[in-house]
């Protein structure tokens, strides 16, 4: 079984879902009209995101290959669903790399997913067609040439695992630590930013950052964005001390050494070109 600090992460992760979910429609709601719109939620996880987008009024699409799970998990827990104006989520298990949509949603959510594709290329150009032409794409994904990341691996807190190969990393997890069922399909193997931009333009997307203000919203909702402990303790401490805007300061869009080796997630807005 997991260790302590293990479980508890993940466990936050999933209490978190919510929380994750109003996150991610304030973030979009800036970019995107949700009330009416099509939203495809790819790699629906938990289900947060999903509720969250149907609770601003947006039709839904959940898609995973555990999408029955989340929608229990959506039933079994409060939600904001009795809202006006909620919509109905359509729930598919499904792989999305093999993905058909009767019609073009006007956008898609990839958010914690695109490191856990085999072949994350194929998917994005699935994900392309299933976009409308003026359609927006919201990717979070966490960098393989952090520091950070190789210090701590962002899903199980071990060194120097962010850097390595989707079968070493299920060889240490499952074969080593016994920590998930060996034929588990999704183990990560994170991506640098050299390849992240060539898959998306690969795909037919253009892209940038929107690391600032992703930053901004998760200042106001900090569980939103991070899981671990001691990040929300260190949040929580920056407000104290007035520090917000500094530690703002050092999160960048532009594309350079700070988003190549420090930055830990990527957040990227994309359109089709």
């Amino acid at each position: 079984m997991p260790g302590t600090s293990h479980q508890k992460l993940w466990r936050n992760y999933r209490d978190f879902s919510g929380l994750r979910g109003q996150l991610v429609a304030d973030i979009f709601a800036q970019h995107l009209a949700l009330k009416g719109a099509t939203i495809l939620d790819a790699g629906c996880g938990s289900g947060g995101i999903s509720r969250a987008l149907a609770e601003r009024g947006a039709k839904v699409i959940a898609v995973d290959i555990h999408a029955m799970d989340a929608q229990k998990l959506g039933h079994a827990r409060p939600t904001r669903e009795s809202l006006p104006g909620t919509q109905e989520i359509t729930w598919l298990n499904h792989s999305i790399e093999t993905l058909t949509l009767e019609a073009a949603c006007d956008g898609i959510v990839l958010w914690d997913v695109l490191e856990h594709l085999s072949e994350p290329l194929d998917a994005l150009k699935i994900l392309q067609r299933s976009l409308k032409n003026d359609g927006t794409l919201l990717i979070a994904t966490p960098n393989r040439g952090s520091w950070i990341n190789a210090l701590c691996d962002p899903h199980y807190g071990l060194p120097l695992v962010s850097l390595l190969p989707r079968n070493q990393v299920r060889r240490i997890v499952a074969v080593w630590l016994g920590w998930h069922d060996r034929a588990k399909p999704d183990f990560p193997e994170l991506l640098s930013l050299a390849a992240i931009g060539r898959i998306l333009t690969g795909a037919g997307f253009s892209w940038r950052f929107i690391n600032r203000q992703v930053f901004a919203v998760a200042m106001e909702n900090p569980r939103g964005l991070w899981n671990r402990s001691w990040h929300l303790h260190l949040i929580a401490l920056v407000h104290r001390l007035g520090l917000t805007s500094l530690l703002g300061n050092l999160v960048s869009d532009r594309i350079g050494w700070m988003n190549r080796c420090t930055m830990p997630t990527f957040f990227i807005l994309a359109r089709k070109r």
